[in-house]
């Protein structure tokens, strides 16, 4: 059980101030935003390459680009675009608005719809089904298609599925009524006129290359997901979620480990998000896997019906959820430390 904390404690972290930012000039929050955008600057090389080359090199080298381009997109989903809708790069507004053009194009679908698909998860944070509606709030969570309700579904149709069934209707009305769907529609036009180019240039490519690497990016990046909560408690803001801490996985993708901390205080940027730790329950009280959440694989969970009882899981954005925190312990990070 986790032990309860007072209100006073609650309080407490809910009103600590957010430690200033350094004023860096062109990045809105930290100099190591230009490695995630340059993450982005090799995917986008190896994608060009590896469709333009298709059917012009050795099979065996278009399979060695296909598996690194699938590895690229997962990371940027998981890391770049992950990391800019929570702290877009930029100063400048219109960057910003370039790079989510660009990020489109990589990606295989708009920056903007997949900010407020994302934003959507972490208004539920993988919930359990309401019994009430009999499914859940969050149109990714594990449980969404369990069978029976309270089993999480298997990581297989969640990441091969995944995709085909985000509510893109909804998605569309979001960014009507916040007023971005032209951002949505430049993004998407911009990603048709490329593919066209493509599909004209080398349709080899564009066949055999380009949509098994979108596939599997995008089914990566959902398995990825599952993995960040498969095995977790829900319906707590300090328990759903799994956290990995091994350095050389964090360091790899930028604290991506700190899911559980990212959960709990998801506007920290990631550099600080090592910060977060302290303010969670023990990790004996926590799911916490060893080496990287690739690793996450347990038999799938259940829940108890009684954990299904109403609104008796969290649903709303506790008080302390989007709080500042300070930020005394930057150096802390480990990407501060090598770099």
């Amino acid at each position: 059980m986790i032990a309860p904390r007072s209100a006073e404690t609650d309080r407490e972290i809910a009103t600590r101030p957010l430690a200033k930012q350094p004023r860096t000039g062109f990045f809105a929050h930290s100099r190591l935003d230009s490695l995630l955008a340059a993450m982005a600057g090799v995917q986008l090389a190896v994608l060009v390459y590896g469709a333009w080359t298709c059917g012009r090199v050795p099979w065996s080298a278009t399979l060695g680009l296909a598996a690194i381009s699938v590895f690229l997109m997962c990371t940027n989903f998981q890391c770049t675009a992950h990391n800019f809708i929570h702290n877009p790069f930029f100063r400048s507004q219109r960057l910003n608005a370039v790079f989510s053009l660009i990020n489109s194009l990589l990606l295989g679908g708009s920056q903007t719809l997949y900010r407020l698909h994302h934003l959507h998860h972490h208004k539920y944070n993988n919930d359990l089904p309401d019994p009430r509606t009999g499914t859940t709030n969050d149109f990714t969570s594990t449980w969404r298609y369990g069978r029976p309700p309270t089993r999480e579904e298997s990581i297989v149709s969640y990441a091969l599925l995944g995709y085909f069934r985000s509510d893109f209707r909804l998605l569309l009305r979001e960014a009507r009524r916040r007023r971005v769907l032209h951002d949505v529609a430049w993004e998407l036009a911009a990603l048709g006129a490329v593919l066209l180019i493509l599909a004209t240039i080398n349709f080899r490519g564009f066949l055999c290359f380009y949509l098994p690497v979108w596939f599997f990016g995008n089914a990566a990046a959902m398995a990825e997901n599952y993995l960040e909560h498969h095995g977790a408690a829900p319906g707590n803001r300090q328990t759903d979620s799994v956290s990995c801490y091994n350095p050389l996985y964090n360091f790899v993708w930028f604290n991506n480990g700190y899911h559980q901390e990212h959960h709990y205080r998801p506007q920290v940027h990631w550099t600080r998000v090592p910060d977060v730790r302290r303010l969670l329950p023990p990790e004996s009280q926590r799911r916490v896997v060893r080496g990287a959440h690739w690793f996450n694989f347990v038999a799938n969970s259940s829940m108890s019906p009684d954990r299904l009882d109403g609104p008796g899981s969290d649903r709303r954005l506790d008080a302390g959820a989007d709080a500042p925190l300070t930020g005394s312990r930057m150096a802390t990070s480990l990407a501060h430390k090598v770099l």
